[in-house]
């Protein structure tokens, strides 16, 4: 049953990972940001990572149930605490920016907050969640998948910042001068 969920998994963020592609070299294509909260893109992104995201969760606890007695209790004390904070900031990370924002919609341009530090926080704070569920878990199938997913974040910046500044102008281009993409102290 683990082979299976792996591999819906990994086939899901596949296509996001194939369409994010045809974004970057398909000029006058755009998957990620979507066009319209009612877009192709958009239903295709976010059912594509629903179903990711499940089976995360299911590959997770099948495999962290079959964690031998002999667990390494560091993996455990480090695990704990990067999963809790890392997704913990990126929830946090997400109020702030707002709902709609966090998926795609055009809502607002956020540059206080976690967005002070950086252009990025939720994808920065994300990774250590993702390290801390695989040093919890430690199966090599959940390490590709948090892989993949480690990926993506890095690579969607680079999606995003041409519709940004397509929809903000200015606005998000002196933000981009003086907040670092990743993280960093702002520059005046």
């Amino acid at each position: 049953m683990s082979t299976a969920i792996f591999a819906v998994s990994l086939a899901s963020i596949s296509v996001i990972v194939v369409l994010g592609l045809a974004s970057v070299l398909r000029e006058g294509w755009r998957f990620w940001p979507p066009p319209s909260r009612s877009s192709a893109p958009y239903h295709l992104f976010w059912w594509s990572f629903r179903v990711y995201f499940v089976g995360l969760i299911l590959l997770s606890v099948a495999d962290f149930a079959r964690l031998e007695e002999g667990t390494s209790w560091w993996r455990l004390g480090l695990g704990i605490p990067l999963l809790l904070s890392g997704f913990g900031l990126a929830i946090y990370g997400t109020g702030q920016l707002g709902w709609e924002n966090a998926h795609g919609v055009q809502e607002g341009l956020k540059t206080d907050g976690m967005y002070r530090w950086s252009r990025n926080p939720i994808y920065v704070v994300t990774i250590p969640g993702l390290l801390g569920l695989g040093l919890l878990v430690h199966s090599l199938r959940l390490y590709a998948l948090l892989a993949i997913w480690a990926v993506l974040y890095f690579a969607a910046p680079f999606l995003e910042e041409p519709w940004l500044e397509e929809r903000y102008g200015e606005a998000y281009r002196d933000y981009r001068r003086r907040v670092p993409r990743f993280l960093g102290w702002p520059r005046r």
